[in-house]
């Protein structure tokens, strides 16, 4: 093998490339390099736990995380797991993970110290240990656990089901919801902690470039913890007369049109108030941030002024 071919299965290695020298986000750097001072090799819910443990107290988290089947859980940090992979940075070996190369020296002394720390203080907790150790600590992210009643005590197990019990609401309500802002498991929680039991998309098309909010993500992800996901496209407003909003005139005017279209949109309109009947705690749901520079609010104000026993929260 010549000089040039060892140099190309060095850099493959070691996740190198001329192109893709390091991962592009830094929460991709920190997450090799919590693996590789862990020793370059992790299991796939011990990496996930212990990303959860060190972002405890952060003010700038690098991953959010839902209250999953087996805890804590990062849809994002799983994604760029799989990313990571592709790229040649580290291997998928069966539930561990193998580091290929070094990343430690592109990242701030702050930060490996931080890490070297929170592997210090859990270097003891692995797999079951660790895992318990997180339930029992923060119950809320075990409410969804398979496993929460074979590894706790009856006593830990109790406050797993008093957490999840505080979640639950008796009051109809209509939520409404944009994830623009958010991470996607920051969407979720909120969605469980107000103990919505179905996701109403209103978007026309239920595509976005952001990370777990198109149709095809969230239809999946939120039946896996109790949330149904319908869409209803026939509450969306057409791309082309969302374009060029960028006054508040602009907003004002196209509202405007959308709510003289609602009495016609009864197939819509039925559907959310018959599935507010049937689910008592469900949420509209689009992009924008603020509910009144988004059509759901016209919506909901739709179905107050036609029912005015109805509640609505826009969150």
């Amino acid at each position: 093998m010549n000089s040039i071919n060892k140099m190309e299965v060095v850099g493959k290695a070691s996740g190198l490339s001329a192109s893709n020298p390091i991962p592009k986000y830094h929460r991709q750097q920190y997450l090799l390099a919590l693996l590789e001072l862990a020793g370059g090799v992790l299991s796939k819910m011990d990496l996930q736990k212990l990303l959860f443990l060190a972002e405890q107290g952060t003010k700038n988290a690098h991953y959010d995380f839902i209250p999953y089947h087996y805890g804590c859980y990062s849809f994002q940090a799983q994604s760029d797991i799989e990313l990571m992979e592709s790229r040649g940075w580290l291997t998928i070996d069966g539930n561990h993970l193998n580091l290929n190369g070094s990343i430690v020296r592109h990242l701030a002394q702050s930060v490996i110290q931080h890490i070297k720390y929170i592997l210090a203080k859990y270097n003891a907790y692995r797999g079951n240990e660790l895992v318990r150790y997180i339930y029992e600590k923060y119950p809320y992210f075990a409410i969804n656990s398979k496993i929460a009643k074979t590894i706790l005590s009856q006593e830990a197990y109790q406050s797993v089901q008093q957490s999840a019990e505080s979640l639950d609401q008796e009051q109809s309500v209509l939520f409404t919801i944009g994830y623009e802002g958010l991470t996607l498991e920051q969407y979720i929680n909120q969605l469980i902690k107000n103990d919505v039991k179905l996701l109403c998309d209103v978007r026309i098309n239920p595509l976005s470039r952001k990370f777990g909010f198109s149709k095809s993500t969230l239809s999946h992800v939120l039946p896996q913890i109790g949330i149904g996901y319908m869409h209803v496209p026939e509450l969306g407003i057409e791309s082309e007369k969302r374009a060029h909003l960028e006054e508040k005139q602009d907003y004002t005017r196209l509202f405007k049109a959308y709510r003289l279209t609602l009495p016609q949109k009864t197939t819509g309109i039925d559907k959310v108030r018959h599935l507010l009947e049937q689910h008592q705690r469900i949420a509209l749901t689009c992009f924008e941030k603020e509910h009144d520079e988004c059509h759901r609010h016209c919506v909901s104000d739709h179905l107050m002024q036609t029912d005015n026993a109805i509640k609505v929260v826009h969150l």
